[in-house]
């Protein structure tokens, strides 16, 4: 049961005549950070940046009410009131257009978030520090992103979920906090409530994406900076709270983040006559798909869990995991096949669904505790890929969100056949990084992943690889300029001393790839 005794209400209000904001001085309601990304991808600030007419929210707030939550992008807000009949009252203001109720008090139920026993989770330590987390990056093979260079760092990520219990507190996260990565924390379910003595699944999917514990556990995003957000009640279940996402996603886009991760999703409510139809699930009708759509129309790339109702009556995805132009996670097992429970597409419009899949079963978390436990779901699925986009994203930086959501989708397992049961599939970021990188040798020689020496030869070559790329077994090739090679060989270790003393003076083109995949390509000059 919630202890919240007022009922709450959408107010819809008709326009947002009279504010006292401009579209010409964004900082007045937008972070630099926030403008930078939008300006960096081409991006407008538009009317529903603007924020909501103040004495539109004063004349129905005169009423009685009290302010929950506030939405520039829908122009409106959610108000709690203890005596319904003031809603009448608010209904007839000629601004408002539309009153829905959201939330309804001292309605008993079980909590919605499962309590489950966490379990030592005994997996061999090994591989290069991940310890107990390595199987389920390593799947992506994150872990080639993460030698390369890139861990997350310069990139913000917003996490959306129920409450993060003993995040300032649990030694896996001392890193985060004592090098700022922690930058804010923000609560839309209770302002006054504090969020790390709140629900801990929110701090099981932090786990996920910041814990840098080496030897035992880490992170698919180590380096990334985060903003913690309640959305979520974890004690009752009704659409206040997909308001609540609403706020919180704003609240994200207001202070420039790069990527929200949320790991909760809605179909079925407390008073069954507020659920939603499935034949809704369009991502046009429920305010928060809509709102995660705009999040990636004012620059962000957005992650959300598809659902776990896949073995359920319901089966199929939930709210918001049906927006348009996000990534919506399914759920695997160890072996690679869709977990039974992982929601089912299609969206109600036919479009695939889930985007992609991750580990979600059996998946490796620290509990509040500390300690290393296995949690399925695909809310333990969706922290993987959300920490690898951003890696993703700051290895290619000259890249918009629009790109990196169809790298990460180009370069999956079933991309040339999806289907609504895993997608597009399994996504290997490091392809999708080694891909659109094949063609810029600025980027990746600055990677250091390769050096050479001489750039004038006489007789030797000297290249020096880094490990991670040794063990995929490189190609070594030299072409002279009008593309005719002279030479190939498999580079077997980290330094390679090569004898080019038979070639004639001139210039030459020195390749060296990964599979199909170049990876350097540097001009020699021969002596």
């Amino acid at each position: 049961m919630s202890a919240d005794s007022n009922y709450k209400y959408w107010v819809q209000f008709t326009d947002k005549f009279g504010t006292q904001y401009t579209l010409d001085n964004p900082s007045q309601f937008l972070s630099e950070k926030s403008i930078q990304r939008r300006e960096k991808q081409g991006l407008a600030i538009d009317s529903t940046d603007l924020p909501v007419n103040k004495t539109y929210i004063d004349s129905v707030l005169s009423y009685g009410a009290s302010l929950h939550t506030t939405s520039k992008w829908f122009n409106g807000i959610t108000v709690a009131v203890s005596d319904t009949t003031v809603i009448s009252f608010i209904q007839r203001l000629s601004f408002v257009s539309n009153v829905e109720k959201t939330f309804v008090p001292n309605m008993s139920r079980s909590a919605k978030i499962d309590e489950r026993k966490f379990t030592k989770k005994s997996v061999s330590i090994s591989n290069r520090g991940y310890g107990n987390s390595f199987s389920q990056i390593n799947m992506h093979n994150g872990t080639w992103l993460h030698q390369a260079g890139f861990k997350g760092h310069g990139m913000q990520i917003a996490v959306l979920d129920a409450g993060f219990l003993n995040v300032n507190t649990n030694r896996v996260f001392a890193q985060a906090r004592n090098n700022g990565q922690i930058l804010g924390t923000r609560d839309f379910v209770n302002s006054s409530s504090d969020i790390y003595q709140e629900n801990y699944h929110g701090s099981q999917v932090f786990s996920i994406l910041a814990a840098n514990d080496y030897d035992n556990f880490i992170g698919t995003a180590p380096e990334a900076s985060y903003w913690l957000i309640r959305t979520e009640d974890a004690n009752s279940e009704f659409p206040v709270e997909m308001d609540n996402m609403v706020s919180g996603m704003e609240f994200a886009d207001s202070v420039g983040v790069d990527i929200i991760t949320s790991s909760l999703g809605y179909f079925f409510f407390d008073d069954s006559t507020m659920n939603l139809s499935y034949n809704h699930l369009d991502g046009k009708t429920y305010r928060a798909s809509i709102a995660q759509t705009l999040c990636v129309k004012k620059g962000m790339v957005v992650v959300t869990s598809a659902g776990n109702e896949g073995a359920k009556e319901w089966h199929y995805i939930v709210v918001p995991a049906d927006a348009d132009s996000i990534i919506a996670v399914g759920a695997v097992t160890s072996a690679l096949e869709r977990s039974a429970f992982s929601s089912c597409g299609p969206a109600a419009d036919g479009r695939i669904k889930p985007t992609v899949v991750a580990l979600g079963t059996g998946t490796a978390v620290i509990n509040e505790l500390g300690d290393v436990s296995a949690n399925s779901g695909t809310s333990m699925a969706t922290p993987i890929i959300s920490g690898l986009a951003a890696c993703l994203w700051q290895a290619l930086p000259t890249l918009s969100n629009v790109e990196i959501i169809d790298l990460i989708k180009r370069h999956s397992s079933k991309y040339d056949a999806p289907d609504n049961e895993i997608g597009y599939g399994i996504p290997d970021f490091y392809g999708a990084y080694m891909s659109a990188a094949q063609n810029n040798t600025t980027l990746l020689n600055s990677v250091d992943l390769v050096t050479i020496y001489p750039d004038s030869i006489k007789d030797t070559l000297t290249i020096n690889i880094d490990p991670s790329v040794v063990s995929r077994n490189p190609e070594f090739s030299l072409f002279s300029m009008t593309g005719k090679r002279k030479k190939k060989l498999k580079l077997v270790d980290t330094r390679s001393v090569i004898d080019l003393s038979e070639l004639k003076d001139g210039a030459y083109m020195l390749v060296i790839k990964l599979g199909d995949i170049t990876i350097f390509r540097h001009k020699l000059i021969k002596e």
